[in-house]
């Protein structure tokens, strides 16, 4: 959702760094886009507009600002509408402090409410713009930014992530974080808050990740964290991180879109996620083997790797699992207790759903917690027992392709060490069978030119494989905008034949095995109706008005190979009808707001 960059120097002119960093952070989705840079004479100047940041940029050619310390900021429209007004950064009456904020406050219309009463005037229409006039209020007798703060975050309610800059500290930013990302960057002339680590790769490695429920007052000279409470924590309990992830995944190399060079470097990636230490994997399968029912949970694109591997789990490890849409969660904690194994997947390790999800484990007493998740040092990462990551380095695309391939793989990891089979064998061949599933794109982009004007699609699979259809309608509605459903093939007959009619393209995903026979008369129904069949699968049939061919692989593979040439037609239909794929509107890549 929102992104945050901030950053206070020693050194540095600060608004062309957070200009970088607003544009590391564009796939988290945003209306707006902003920036306040205090300057050496005591100014706060605040640059926002409706658009992209490069617009921004442009039209008030905020390189030309000047100043050692400042924040910045994209917006997803939460509280009031898409304006210049309701964007960030926010200032409180007096222009003594200014905000920029990631979340919701939930009590805001309360406080709104109060402040006013006490001669406060507003601007804008966001639940935002209270916290720097509670800020101020408190900053008025209380000089000090931390004390001011704290007072301050006393009376929120609701979820947030916000860093406050100050009229008269031009060494000094404070942040504070509940339910929402905040990452301190480490540089030596220059110090950083951020939503996501990408914002300041850059310029650092190095990273202290702020635990919930926590205050930091950031400087050139260093960082100091408290608890909401204002208990200081002590500097030695709290060590830096060293980033993994290299500044190169950040570019779009050759590839016209960070999302087709993200599905093409999945022959890379899969293998990546497979690079896991054995024992971590032994132990995590224990696990799961000792609990008396296992629950899968997480949304999105990960909903449909958790389905892939309660699928497997299920039928090779005869384990009671269940999945569980993270949002949907509530209604599952009857049955979690102590021995109860909770897997919770994600790729940012952020979205809000997937943590409270896990939150409500923890108080329902379940027995474990353990993440298959992407971002090393995210909140869900330092919230579980025993996590596994997904080592396929940052996915800037909004849609999720290489990371739901690493999931799955992951996936494939742990039942195959809870079973004892080997049902991927050579991991340095399996690259190669992606590579050639990838071979379709000059397919996938004939099939985009034929069907970019359909108003709807169907994906139908059977057994193990539903959620691949699942996932393929996922993919095309979030980058094409053309209606999309994936179900199951036995589905058919409850509405869905219905909706047939000449034209209409249904993706079959028909491998070899066993449903094969049943999947090609469900195919036969389609076509006598008018559909057009496109089959993904290792060998045409006559009733595939186009055949999409797969490798043949053994079962715990095929879902990687069938997955990637659906991605590849959802980014062919986008950019035939002229849409952005990295970017597709009204979407985030991390869900960070309930």
């Amino acid at each position: 959702m929102c992104g945050i960059i901030a950053a206070v120097s020693s050194e540095e002119e600060v608004a062309p760094i957070l200009m970088e960093g607003l544009k590391r952070e564009e796939y988290r989705g945003y209306d707006s886009a902003g920036v306040a840079v205090l300057n050496g004479k005591g100014t706060i100047t605040v640059r926002k507009d409706v658009g992209r940041v490069k617009q921004l940029e442009e039209r008030y050619d905020i390189a030309r600002l000047h100043g050692k310390v400042g924040i910045a900021h994209t917006r997803w429209a939460t509280h009031g509408g898409v304006s210049q007004k309701n964007a960030h950064p926010q200032m409180s009456c007096h222009g003594e402090v200014a905000i920029v904020h990631n979340g919701i406050i939930e009590n805001y219309l309360e406080l709104k409410k109060e402040l006013r009463a006490a001669g406060h005037a507003f601007a804008s229409e966001t639940d935002t713009e209270v916290i720097p006039h509670l800020i101020e209020e408190e900053y008025e007798t209380e000089r000090d930014p931390v004390k001011a703060t704290l007072s301050a975050v006393k009376r929120l309610n609701g979820q947030y992530a916000f860093v406050a800059l100050f009229k008269d500290r031009p060494d000094v930013l404070v942040g504070a974080r509940f339910d929402a990302p905040l990452v301190v960057g480490m540089g030596e002339r220059t110090k950083f808050l951020a939503s996501d680590v990408l914002a300041f790769l850059a310029h650092t490695d190095r990273a202290i990740f702020l635990d919930n429920k926590e205050l930091v007052e950031l400087s050139p000279r260093g960082v100091r964290i408290f608890t909401i409470r204002g208990r200081e924590v002590a500097a030695k309990s709290r060590k830096e991180t060293q980033l993994a992830w290299e500044l190169g995944s950040l570019t779009k190399a050759n590839y016209a879109h960070y999302t087709l060079k993200e599905i093409h470097e999945q022959p890379t990636t899969i293998q990546s996620a497979l690079a896991q230490d054995p024992a971590k994997v032994r132990a995590i399968a224990e696990r799961l083997k000792g609990a008396r029912s296992v629950v899968l949970t997480a949304a999105g694109s990960s909903y449909h790797a958790a389905l892939l591997m309660r699928s497997r789990l299920a039928t090779e490890a005869k384990m009671r699992c269940e999945t569980i849409l993270s949002g949907e969660f509530e209604r599952e904690l009857p049955f979690i207790g102590e021995d109860t194994a909770v897997v919770a997947l994600s790729q940012s390790g952020e979205t809000a759903d997937v943590l409270e999800a896990v939150k409500m484990a923890r108080k329902s007493k379940a027995g474990s917690v353990v993440s298959i998740v992407n971002a090393a040092g995210s909140s869900l990462a330092r919230q579980s027992d025993q996590v596994l990551l997904l080592n396929c380095g940052p996915e800037v695309g909004v849609a999720a392709t290489k990371s739901f391939t690493a999931q799955v793989m992951v996936g494939n990891l742990i039942i195959d060490e809870i079973t004892g089979r080997d049902t991927m064998g050579d991991h340095k061949k399996l690259g190669a069978l992606v590579e050639r599933s990838l071979e379709t794109e000059p397919l996938m982009k004939r099939l985009a030119k034929i069907y970019r004007d359909r108003p709807d699609f169907y994906f139908i699979a059977r057994g193990g494989n539903y959620p691949v259809a699942q996932e393929g309608a996922l993919k095309l509605k979030e980058l094409s905008y053309i209606h999309a459903e994936g179900m199951p093939a036995s589905e058919l007959k409850h509405g869905t034949l219905a909706l047939i009619e000449k034209g209409t393209p249904v993706v079959v995903i028909a491998p070899d095995g066993p449903g094969y026979d049943d999947i090609i008369s469900n195919a036969q129904e389609l076509a006598a109706r008018g559909a057009e069949i496109i089959g993904v699968a290792q060998r045409p049939h006559p009733v595939f008005k186009h055949t999409v061919k797969i490798p043949a692989s053994n079962g715990s593979i095929a879902p990687v190979l069938e997955v990637v040439p659906l991605q590849l037609l959802a980014y062919s239909m986008a950019t035939e009808r002229k849409n952005d794929p990295d970017y597709p509107r009204n979407l985030a890549k991390s869900v960070t707001v309930k």
